[in-house]
């Protein structure tokens, strides 16, 4: 858009943050309607519009992830930072950990926990996404 290049300058903040909170908005009526897989991506996709340049598909989460906390480690809780990372990996990690070996049983027990998202997860993940758009928007409007 007007002369704006992958490498050039960063979209408006205030831009930034309205897209991301009706991401989160959206992410919030998905997570009542208990579908709390598409209310994490949708957290992922908030995180992503406070990047320069907007989200990029091309790059792996843990590169968002690691570009997120660089860009605004200042502004975020310390506290805050692995949760923050586990937005953008979160179903790169429930892979992880659902290995099964093709022709090898599936484990006995609570395998399904593996591959469901649940509401205390998705929680987690908005609770996480909520606190970095609000540290995002106090840094921006204090002209930080």
């Amino acid at each position: 858009m007007s002369g704006e290049t992958s490498a050039g300058p960063a979209r408006p903040r205030k831009i930034q943050l309205e897209k991301a909170y009706r991401l989160l908005n959206k992410a919030l009526e998905d997570f009542y309607e208990q579908k709390y897989e598409r209310a994490i991506e949708l957290c992922g996709e908030a995180l992503e519009h406070l990047l320069p340049g907007g989200p990029n598909p091309l790059s792996s989460p843990e590169l968002r992830s690691d570009h997120f906390l660089k860009m605004y480690s200042a502004v975020l809780p310390v506290r805050e930072a692995e949760g923050i990372a586990d937005v953008f990996t979160f179903f790169q990690s429930r892979k992880a950990r659902f290995r099964v070996r093709r022709g090898s049983p599936l484990p006995d027990r609570d395998w399904w926990q593996f591959i469901r998202v649940s509401r205390e997860e998705a929680e987690g993940v908005l609770q996480v996404t909520r606190l970095a758009l609000g540290s995002v928007e106090r840094q921006s409007t204090t002209g930080g």
